[in-house]
């Protein structure tokens, strides 16, 4: 299976590993790991405000997808997860500006922390490029 990893990096939270920010694999399929709102050498984005990590989380997304050959159109599911319910109001605003017209599949699950207690939205997102 021909596969493309998306910015290969060593990861900062457990035990030293080399992951890729994405992977288009079989030439349509691109899956990411969870986003969240940090800059590539970890700064966090919007420090104790979930709208604006889950914008930059977006960003990240979008650099992803157009590094694989596609864009944000090509989305057909995301996974939000937040720290607290009260949170997916600001997070699905952010999201909802960035995939305007997208018409994406979402799951959304509240969960009781994540990998830095800094980070309080997780997005995973999963697309398919349209070769044609």
């Amino acid at each position: 299976m021909a596969r493309t990893h998306i910015h290969k990096y060593q990861t900062r939270y457990h035990a030293q590993a080399t992951y890729s920010k994405a992977i288009r694999a079989s030439g349509d399929i691109v899956v990411m790991q969870g986003q969240v709102g940090t800059l590539l050498d970890g700064t966090v984005i919007g420090e104790g405000d979930p709208g604006k990590q889950a914008d930059q989380a977006c960003r990240n997304i979008a650099r992803w997808m157009e590094e694989a050959g596609g864009s944000l159109k090509d989305v057909i599911k995301l996974t939000v997860y937040v720290t607290k319910v009260d949170y997916r109001g600001p997070v699905y605003e952010a999201i909802n500006e960035w995939f305007e017209g997208v018409h994406h599949c979402s799951t959304g699950v509240v969960v009781s922390a994540l990998a830095d207690p800094a980070l309080l939205v997780e997005i995973d997102a999963m697309a398919v490029i349209d070769t044609d």
